[in-house]
């Protein structure tokens, strides 16, 4: 048994690993440190979540089915909540039974990239790992004011309103950030201030440590 499928299930037993998709879990929010870095006219996070998978999620992804990461991003006033910026991202992942390798796809803020991993673990390991990316324009980020990132990750979303969505949003070329107003922007920020049971087979809620721009 490799090390991470002994982790995985350690955190299993424990009760770490995200919970199923159930209001009350739903509304707890992991505390996570995150990395942010000012990079050009963008805000850069680095954070991971490889804890959204349990240990059967982690062996479905030898299955040979597609699995599907949808990640919802906001950046909220430390106590407000209307946020300053959103952000959507969806990741895929498929185990090529003929070429014995797995296939990730990922629309990210920073454009649509194509991977692959030989081995499972690696495949999780680039699936479940936000390294360096852009969320949010510096110009809408105000300095010395503190802000916390919240992100709402759903594993396999049934939704077909929500997929649709996502696919929607996704091929419209705006590298994943959402403007205010529309349909859409209401409910994506309903994701967040008023979670409610989500149609997906596991959901993960976590926030960031409290960050902000020093300034002059």
């Amino acid at each position: 048994m490799s090390v991470l499928v002994r982790c995985l299930l350690a955190l299993a037993v424990v009760g770490v690993a995200a919970a199923p998709a159930r209001a009350d879990e739903r509304d707890r929010l992991q505390v996570q440190k995150m990395r942010f870095v000012e990079r050009g006219d963008y805000l850069h996070v680095t954070a991971k979540f490889a804890n959204l998978f349990d240990v059967p999620a982690y062996q479905a992804l030898h299955s040979g089915f597609t699995s599907t990461v949808v990640i919802r991003i906001a950046i909220f006033p430390r106590d407000s909540r209307d946020p300053i910026a959103l952000m959507l991202i969806q990741r895929q992942v498929l185990y090529n039974v003929w070429d014995e390798v797995y296939e990730l796809k990922f629309d990210d803020p920073d454009g649509k990239k194509i991977f692959k991993e030989k081995r499972k673990a690696e495949a999780l390991k680039k699936l479940t790992t936000l390294d360096d990316v852009p969320i949010a324009r510096l110009a809408g980020i105000p300095h010395k004011e503190v802000f916390v990132l919240v992100m709402d990750i759903e594993l396999n979303p049934v939704s077909k309103e929500t997929l649709a969505q996502v696919r929607r949003w996704l091929s419209q070329g705006t590298g994943g950030g959402l403007d205010r107003g529309g349909a859409f922007f209401g409910s994506f920020v309903s994701v967040f201030v008023n979670p409610k049971i989500a149609e997906a087979d596991r959901v993960l809620r976590i926030r960031s440590q409290p960050f902000y721009r020093p300034g002059t």
